[in-house]
């Protein structure tokens, strides 16, 4: 009988979520698993091997519509689901398990939603200081999952694969050379305390440039103005090596680009867990966020932060106004580690 993951909403916590995954997948290999998720995070389980089913979630962020997913939740009891995984944290997240009737409703304790769940877990942070652990948690008994360090069996890192297919076409496209390509990631989704001044992420791209190397931008729609602001500071006799392609690929397009670099700069993002995931050396810069709760899990990855004492304070924009926890990281420091990690890839 097949088993249901409600996914997160971010791409970030979405790569957390393949701990858990894999864990599902080791314990009971001929099970089916299927994952629910918004569109925008639905790709990433696309290249989750274990994963054989995926259902969009066609509700609005924070949109109740308790109609539609009384309807939606109906179309969901054909499968016979065994049980569900409800990541989320939210009220609305364990609402469409429960109208489907789903036996086990398995998750963390959150906004009013015990009733919901047959299996309400109580979450004491410090015992799981990392995402993948917490979710991974929750395919074992309680009394065999009292901390990170008691759960059975160490929880596997993230591991995405690629379409050698789809890297080929996209290199014609963009015209690019795996061989010498770097791929700096300069979004900040969560918002701009979790950004590094692009007139630093431009000194980095114009160096990178300078020895010889391609350099592509990838990130969101949203990400635009970062990219135009990169390439602005980049002299024109160099912008022939740089691609500028942010808001014009696909999130499976981004995983696969990211796969045939030789190295990553990112912040602390999806992107970076992307990065991690398909075992290429990263540089993760990170400033308001937590390298302990959210780090890239993977050998081959540097995390880089200016140490301050009021980090990490999770706050979306720097309410003391200097960011010194990014703002003061400094290019050099930034270049060398990116350096070692393009010597990692030769």
């Amino acid at each position: 009988m097949p088993t249901l993951i409600v996914g997160p909403n971010w791409v970030g916590d979405m790569m957390m979520a393949h701990g858990l995954i894999q864990s599902i997948h080791g314990n009971r290999p001929d099970d089916r698993i299927h994952v629910m998720a918004p569109a925008w995070c639905l790709d990433v389980a696309r290249r989750m091997p274990e994963v054989s089913g995926w259902i969009e979630s066609p509700f609005a962020h924070g949109e109740l519509n308790l109609k539609g997913r009384l309807a939606f939740a109906k179309t969901l009891q054909a499968e016979q689901y065994h049980r569900a995984f409800v990541l989320p944290n939210s009220f609305k997240s364990a609402l469409i398990p429960w109208m489907a009737r789903i036996p086990r409703r398995i998750g963390w304790r959150g906004e009013w939603r015990q009733w919901l769940l047959t299996e309400c877990r109580v979450l004491v942070e410090s015992r799981f200081p990392m995402m993948l652990d917490r979710y991974a948690a929750l395919n074992y008994p309680r009394n065999l999952a009292l901390s990170a360090l008691q759960l059975p069996v160490a929880t596997p890192y993230p591991q995405l694969v690629v379409d050698a297919d789809h890297q080929a076409a996209l290199q014609s496209q963009f015209g690019l050379d795996p061989s010498r390509l770097v791929v700096i990631c300069p979004g900040a989704e969560y918002g701009p305390a979790k950004a590094w001044p692009m007139q630093h992420h431009a000194v980095i791209a114009h160096r990178l440039l300078v020895d010889g190397y391609q350099v592509a931008l990838l990130g969101s729609a949203n990400d635009r103005d970062a990219g135009l602001a990169i390439t602005a500071g980049i002299p024109e006799v160099y912008r022939s090596n740089l691609s500028n392609l942010i808001g014009q690929t696909r999130l499976l397009d981004a995983i696969d680009l990211i796969g045939m670099s030789r190295a990553v700069l990112t912040h602390d993002s999806g992107l970076m867990h992307i990065a991690a995931a398909v075992g290429r050396p990263l540089v993760a810069l990170y400033g308001p966020s937590s390298m302990t709760e959210t780090p890239p899990l993977s050998e081959h990855a540097v995390t880089l932060t200016h140490a301050v004492p009021c980090q990490p304070c999770f706050q979306r924009v720097c309410p003391l106004e200097h960011q010194a926890c990014l703002a003061e990281l400094s290019v050099d420091v930034v270049m060398e580690a990116m350096n070692r990690a393009l010597r990692l890839a030769d």
